[in-house]
């Protein structure tokens, strides 16, 4: 966390994540669907001398080339790449431009994904910190409390955000008192 950041909030929590399987199963579905639609359309259009044909190979051998880097390394993996590739290659179907544009959208919301939720409390206004970072005043809550390492914003709408956090080095009373004190004020 930057020291500019950690000025503007009294706490900064940052919320236990899932793991990215999910997203990864999808990641490589999209790039596989893509590639059999590839060589489909290159088939039933005779084109095999053509790009999309050759550049369209670029897929399975990154796939096996990011399934191998896993296995090597045992550690995290993104497909951005792969994705990124398959979403070029959609500019190239004629009347089909338009997904390219699906698949820059998922690389974003996939990179958002994989980073922990933080969530960021001042004596003005909690921010959480989503693809559209969301702000809300203290005035918006009736209940912030903090047990166990698990965080709980009770909102006056009856809205409720339940989340457990990483990090359990905030002294869990006195994040309590700072936020029944802000509750206090409004």
């Amino acid at each position: 966390m930057s020291k500019k950041k950690s000025e503007l909030f009294q706490y900064i929590l940052i919320m236990k994540k899932e793991k990215p399987e999910n997203i990864n199963y999808i990641s490589f579905l999209l790039c596989f669907i893509s590639w059999i639609f590839f060589l489909y359309y290159t088939y039933a259009y005779g084109s095999f001398s053509s790009v999309l044909f050759w550049v369209n190979w670029l897929i399975p051998v990154g796939l096996v080339w990011m399934i191998g880097v896993k296995r090597k390394i045992n550690k995290a993996i993104t497909y951005k790449h792969p994705l990124f590739v398959t979403g070029c290659l959609w500019l190239l179907v004629p009347g089909m431009r338009w997904i390219a544009l699906l698949f820059i959208l998922f690389i974003l919301f996939d990179h958002q994904a994989r980073h922990p939720l933080e969530i960021g409390v001042s004596d003005e206004k909690i921010v959480i910190n989503t693809f559209f970072r969301k702000r809300y005043e203290w005035n918006a809550f009736s209940n912030v409390v903090l047990k166990d390492g698990l965080l709980t914003l009770d909102f006056k709408n009856n809205k409720m955000l339940q989340r457990e956090i990483i990090r359990h080095d905030i002294n869990e009373s006195e994040f309590n008192g700072f936020c029944r004190e802000q509750l206090d004020l409004r």
